[in-house]
């Protein structure tokens, strides 16, 4: 008996009404988070980005609008983080284009001075090749006596020098400028994966971590050089990290090839470059650490080629 009267008392305080906000107090709120939109939506250098965010953010707004009393604490928390999330993402993306743009700007500059050293390049060889002819024209008239053809033959040898130093000189500038096409490439693949959604790389988790794992092939062979796709998927990472909070810690690994001082050193500088992207991306920097590991943790055999594959990687764990 005893018990049944306590499940009545507990039925009759569920079914008590529970007490309404003021219309006035949920009006204020919503007008805040609209006007905060409405802000979003009119500056100009922002338009057409964060546009999952700022749909989720106007869901969260009519979904305040329609929310009862018992629900609106959670509600409002839902709405005012949404709209956060929807500048945050706004101003990130907005701040990677703009560093994408000055990259490329920079790249096609760096091509243009190449371009122009190897004209120069390219004329002075030409000065030098026609001094050289006269120079051998004016040898040959002096061909009469010993003296001279000595003197003809210091001169050419002099020319025939300089022409070899313009034609390096040459040859190297066309090389850098192969290079800084190489780079462009690149950079303009990067760009393309980026706009095309690249994914984040792999997760796990380990306990109450989250562990992304970069293969080693995002990197060139005995290189600490990112591939373009390796720093696309680290930016579409960077992105779910900026707004987030807790330590990151970057740790590089290789396989056992090689001297293990030389495999340490390798795996701390691919470690250091993918911290590196990702505070260029937004992850603040105060958050991110690197070490590396070299080959001392290997998670396969390093017998075989696939667990020596398996092994050279950068891990990356959130805590």
């Amino acid at each position: 008996m005893r018990h049944l009267c306590l499940r009545i008392a507990l039925l009759a305080a569920l079914l008590m009404p529970l007490p309404l906000l003021a219309a006035d107090e949920i009006d204020a709120d919503v007008q805040r988070l609209q006007a905060q939109l409405d802000q979003l939506e009119a500056e100009a250098s922002l338009a057409g980005l964060a546009g999952l965010e700022r749909l989720k953010a106007r869901q969260a707004l009519d979904a305040l609008r329609a929310a009862k009393s018992r629900d609106r604490s959670h509600t409002l928390f839902v709405a005012e983080r949404r709209v956060e999330t929807a500048q945050l993402m706004a101003q990130v993306e907005s701040l990677r284009r703009q560093s994408q743009q000055l990259d490329r700007e920079h790249d096609q500059l760096q091509i243009e001075i190449s371009r122009r050293d190897a004209e120069l390049a390219r004329r002075e060889n030409e000065r030098l090749r026609l001094q050289s002819l006269a120079r051998e024209e004016e040898a040959q008239r002096l061909l009469d006596s010993e003296r001279m053809a000595r003197e003809a033959q210091e001169i050419a040898v002099a020319a025939a020098e300089a022409e070899a130093e313009q034609a390096r000189r040459l040859a190297a500038a066309r090389a850098r400028e192969a290079e800084l096409a190489r780079r462009e490439a690149e950079l303009a693949s990067a760009v393309m994966l980026e706009a095309a959604g690249a994914p984040p790389p792999p997760k796990r988790l380990v306990g109450n971590a989250e562990v992304y794992t970069l293969a080693g092939n995002a990197f060139a062979s005995g290189s600490a050089n990112l591939t373009a796709e390796a720093r696309a998927s680290l930016r579409a990472l960077a992105v779910g990290l900026a707004g987030a909070s807790g330590s990151i810690l970057i740790e590089g690994h290789s396989d056992s090839q090689g001297e293990p001082a030389a495999n340490l050193a390798l795996s701390k500088r691919r470690a250091d470059a993918v911290l590196k992207v990702l505070a260029e991306a937004g992850v603040a920097a105060n958050r991110l650490s690197a070490e590396g590991r070299g080959q001392d943790l290997p998670v396969a055999d390093n017998g075989t080629a696939a667990g020596r594959a398996q092994n050279r990687r950068v891990e990356i764990t959130v805590k």
